[in-house]
């Protein structure tokens, strides 16, 4: 794994001077260079004998200079990309080709390809995945959850991180497990759209869908967020629902050098609290401190737990002036679990360097 960071930081790292030299402009956000047309694709249900299976990502350059790819690197050798490597002309498109081997057995897969563009500030991250099997299974057997005439997988999506005021899509699939057509819509949280297609549903068949959250729609959330989805069909809303759960940060990609060194910075004065022995039943009230060693204010918005037995005291969000502190008070319940106990709360900052920060609280609750 080391060694693999220390390859994938090399290559950025020589994209990044590369593209310096070659075009003597600095680097901007993905978006004002590049678009493209996915940057997930879902091969699906394949099956073990199927062999290597192929698809291909295209990207077109949409700044007014060439841009170049630099380098393209796959999390596993076990997926392959191919590119072209001469200069794109602005207007212009190219493709990443990627091969997966489909050769580790029948298991779910999920691999990351790291594009680096120059012109780009930071890597592109595209995905492929999919779901091997041995044999081919009746629509029973992948889609378990049902939700009357329609059934899906899972009723959780990961959406990953999304920046503030952006949106992001995941891929999902719906099947029509009775013998009509049915018309599917849905109902859910404001910031989330779904599209579906084929739609109506043919009898029998399973059809994609697309989930994407849009930050700029609805109540303001920060750090962990769950968006619902449920579903409608032919008009009549079915029981359950699908959450689409997503981590929001600010968005960083537009800063400029200047806003970047006087970004805020923040300090734990501790980054943990050990409480020892607790009492199963009793609560104890303990803090920590939140200095700001930057150069503009510090904004916590959010403080998600991941655990069920500490919550913070303090109201958010927090605002810490430069070279001033804040303090977050919290409990911690003994009133669930036994034994040793790890809880970790979550700082979600607006800070460039350290966005999250983790304060982590043990304890062994005791009789």
């Amino acid at each position: 794994m080391k060694k693999y960071a220390i390859l994938l930081l090399a290559a950025f790292l020589a994209g990044t001077l590369a593209t310096f030299a070659q075009t003597g402009k600095a680097s901007q956000p993905e978006e004002k260079v590049v678009s493209f047309d996915t940057k997930t694709y879902d091969f699906g249900d394949i099956l073990l004998s199927d062999g290597p299976v192929s698809c291909k990502f295209v990207m077109k350059n949409i700044s007014d200079s060439p841009i170049v790819i630099h380098n393209v690197v796959s999390s596993c050798g076990c997926t392959v990309p191919d590119y072209d490597k001469k200069p794109i002309q602005p207007g212009s498109s190219t493709s990443i080709e990627v091969t997966y081997a489909n050769d580790q057995g029948p298991y779910p897969f999920n691999k990351t390809i790291t594009v680096y563009v120059s012109n780009v500030n930071r890597p592109i991250v595209l995905k492929i995945k999919g779901q091997v099997h041995e044999r081919k299974k009746s629509l029973e057997e992948l889609y378990k959850v049902s939700m009357g005439p329609v059934a899906v997988r899972s009723t959780s999506v990961d959406m990953g991180y999304i920046a503030q005021g952006k949106r992001k899509s995941e891929d999902g699939e719906i099947a029509n497990m009775s013998n009509k057509p049915v018309k599917v819509t849905v109902t859910g949280d404001e910031a989330v759209s779904v599209s579906i297609s084929p739609n109506p549903i043919p009898a029998r068949t399973a059809a994609k869908v697309k989930y994407t959250v849009n930050t700029n729609n609805g109540p303001k959330n920060w750090g962990k967020t769950t968006y619902r989805v449920s579903f409608l069909t032919d008009g009549t809303r079915q029981d359950g629902a699908v959450r689409l759960n997503a981590t929001i940060n600010d968005d960083f990609d537009n800063m400029t050098v200047r806003q970047i060194n006087n970004a805020p910075a923040p300090r734990l004065d501790n980054t943990y609290s050990e409480l020892k022995e607790v009492k199963k039943g009793t609560t104890v009230r303990k803090s920590f401190k939140v200095a700001n060693a930057g150069k503009s204010d510090l904004l916590i918005h959010k403080i998600d737990i991941d655990g069920e037995n500490s919550k913070v005291v303090t109201r958010m969000p927090i605002t810490v002036k430069p070279g001033a502190s804040a303090t977050v008070d919290f409990s911690f319940d003994a009133s669930k679990g036994d034994g040793e106990i790890i809880n970790v709360l979550t700082l979600i900052t607006n800070s460039v360097s350290k966005p999250q920060l983790n304060y982590f609280v043990t304890a062994n609750i005791v009789d």
